[in-house]
C-alpha cells in the first residue's frame, strides 16, 4: 500500500521564512534610501549661497581694468571718498536729479572734505533706468571728460556709491588724490558744477531684417545710446554718418544695429587737428580721437605738465605722406617740483620706487628739494676697454726620423684584457596586492539575491497549485 505525501496548504515555516527574506531586503532598501537622503542634505547645506551682486566693487573692478589696459596702477579704494560718494548717491536717489552739485549746493571737493578726506578730489557720476555698472562705465569710456577721470595720473584713491529709487540706478565715483602728493588742491580747477541731464532710455525691439533703431527723446546724448545699447560709440556714429559734435533731435530715427546684409557708409576722414576748449586736458583730448597720448605728445612737441590754452590748435594725426617731426630725445632726469615725492615722480615716468631709487642711489627716506635732478632712466653702461691678449709664437718640434727597420719589425706584447665580473640581477618581486576590503554586499549579489527570491516565490505559488 502505497502513501502519497498531499499537503493542501505550504509548511507555516516555509512561509515565515519568505517573509523574513522579503522584510530584510524592504529594511535594507529602506536604510539605503534614508542614507541617500542624509547625504544630499548635507551636500545642499555644505553648498555656499550664491553671492549677491555688488556694484560698487563691480564699478571698482571694471575701472581698474579700464587702467590696467592702458598700463595704469590701479586706484586704491578710500574710506572718506567711498562715504562721500555713497553721500551723493544717496541724494540723487531721493531727489532724481543728476547734478555735481547736492544737498546744501555742495560740491564734490566739500563732500570729500566733510568725510574726512584731506586732498584734491573730482567726481564722475551717471544713472538710467536698469543701468548695470558695465554700462555706466561705458558711458564714462565715451565721454572724453569722464574718461580723463579713469585714466588719470593725477589722481590715486578713489571711492565708489550707489543706489536706486526702484526706477532708476545711480552711480557715483569720487577720485581723489591726498594732500602732499603731487599738486596742490588749491591750484587745480575744480570740475564743473552744471546739472548733467540724463533721460532714462527704453530699449528698442530688433526689427525683421535684424535692424535695431532707437527713437530719440529729449535729453538723450550718443554717450547714452551707446551705453545703453553696449556698442561702440564711434560704431554709431560711423553707420550713421554722424559727427562726433552731432546734436540729436527728439526724434531722429539713430541706427544702432543695420539691417542684415546691408553694407555701413564708408568711414569719414578723421581730422588732423583739434582746437582746445576750455577746461581741456590732453588726456581728454587723446581719448576722444583714440589716439596714443604719447603720439599726441610727440606730434605737438610736448609734455604732460604742459598747460593748453582755449583756442589753441594741436595736431592729432598725421596726413598721409607727412613726414612726422624728428623723434624727441628722451628724457633721463626730472626736476623735483614744490609737494613732489619719490613715489609720485616714479608713478609718473611708470617706474616703481625701487627702481628710481637704484637709478640716484638714494633711500626711500630721502627728502627732496626743489630744483633738484633725478634720473629717471637707467644710466648707460660704461664701455670698458677689451684687453687683446698677446700674439704667442710656438715652436714647432723637428719632424720626425724615420725608425730603423729592426724596430718597425719589433713584435708588440699584445695588451691584457681584464674581464670583467658578471653583475648579479636582482629581480625585485612586487609586493602581492592586498584584497579590497570587504564592504558589504555588492549591487550584483543583492541583484542575485532578490532574483532567486522571486523563483523561489514562484515555485511555492506553483506549488500551491
Amino acid at each position: 500500500m502505497s502513501h502519497v505525501l498531499s499537503c493542501e496548504r505550504p509548511c507555516p515555516f516555509f512561509f515565515n521564512l519568505v517573509r523574513a527574506w522579503l522584510f530584510a531586503i524592504v529594511q535594507l532598501m529602506s536604510n539605503w534610501l534614508r542614507l541617500g537622503l542624509l547625504v544630499a542634505g548635507l551636500l545642499l547645506l555644505a553648498r555656499p549661497a550664491p553671492a549677491e551682486a555688488n556694484p560698487t566693487n563691480d564699478i571698482v573692478q571694471l575701472v581698474n581694468q579700464v587702467r590696467a589696459n592702458h598700463g595704469l596702477p590701479p586706484y586704491q579704494v578710500n574710506g572718506a571718498l567711498t562715504v562721500a560718494a555713497q553721500n551723493h548717491a544717496n541724494w540723487m536717489s531721493q531727489t532724481a536729479i543728476y547734478s555735481h552739485t547736492g544737498a546744501g549746493g555742495s560740491t564734490p571737493q566739500s563732500r570729500a572734505t566733510a568725510a574726512g578726506y584731506n586732498g584734491f578730489a573730482t567726481e564722475n557720476i551717471v544713472g538710467g533706468t536698469n543701468m548695470t555698472p558695465r554700462q555706466g562705465v561705458i558711458w564714462w569710456q565715451n565721454s572724453p571728460v569722464h574718461y580723463s577721470t579713469l585714466v588719470s595720473t593725477r589722481y590715486v584713491e578713489i571711492g565708489v556709491g550707489f543706489a536706486t529709487n526702484g526706477q532708476q540706478n545711480f552711480y557715483v565715483l569720487v577720485a581723489g588724490r591726498p594732500a602732499g602728493v603731487g599738486e596742490s588742491p588749491l591750484a587745480t580747477t575744480q570740475p564743473t558744477t552744471r546739472p548733467l541731464i540724463i533721460t532714462p532710455i527704453q530699449l528698442a525691439e530688433p526689427g525683421e531684417d535684424g535692424s535695431l533703431i532707437h527713437t530719440v527723446r529729449p535729453g538723450q546724448a550718443l554717450w547714452s545710446l551707446a551705453a545703453h545699447y553696449e556698442v561702440r560709440l564711434a560704431e554709431i556714429l560711423q553707420i550713421n554718418n554722424l559727427s562726433e559734435n552731432a546734436i540729436l533731435q527728439p526724434g531722429d530715427q539713430i541706427y544702432i544695429r543695420l539691417p542684415e546684409g546691408m553694407e555701413p557708409p564708408p568711414t569719414p576722414t578723421p581730422p588732423l587737428t583739434h582746437r582746445v576748449s576750455a577746461g581741456q586736458t590732453l588726456w581728454a583730448i587723446a581719448a576722444q580721437y583714440n589716439v596714443r597720448l604719447a603720439d599726441l605728445l610727440w606730434y605737438n612737441n610736448l609734455t604732460q605738465d604742459d598747460i593748453l590754452q582755449p583756442g589753441q590748435e594741436i595736431t592729432v594725426r598725421l596726413a598721409e605722406g607727412q613726414a612726422p617731426p624728428p623723434t624727441p630725445t628722451p628724457i633721463t632726469h626730472h626736476t623735483v617740483r614744490a609737494g613732489q615725492t619719490l613715489w609720485d615722480i616714479a608713478l609718473t615716468y611708470g617706474l616703481t620706487l625701487d627702481q628710481l631709487l637704484i637709478f640716484n642711489g638714494i633711500t626711500a627716506d630721502k627728502v627732496l628739494q626743489i630744483g633738484e635732478q633725478l634720473r629717471i632712466r637707467a644710466p648707460e653702461p660704461t664701455p670698458t676697454a677689451t684687453a687683446v691678449p698677446p700674439t704667442l709664437t710656438s715652436t714647432l718640434p723637428p719632424a720626425a726620423t724615420a725608425l730603423p727597420a729592426a724596430v718597425a719589425t719589433m713584435a708588440l706584447p699584445t695588451p691584457t684584457v681584464s674581464t670583467l665580473p658578471t653583475p648579479t640581477v636582482v629581480s625585485v618581486v612586487a609586493p602581492a596586492t592586498e584584497p579590497a576590503p570587504d564592504n558589504g554586499p555588492s549591487t550584483a549579489s543583492l541583484a542575485a539575491l532578490f532574483l532567486g527570491l522571486l523563483v523561489l516565490v514562484g515555485l511555492v505559488w506553483r506549488w500551491r497549485q
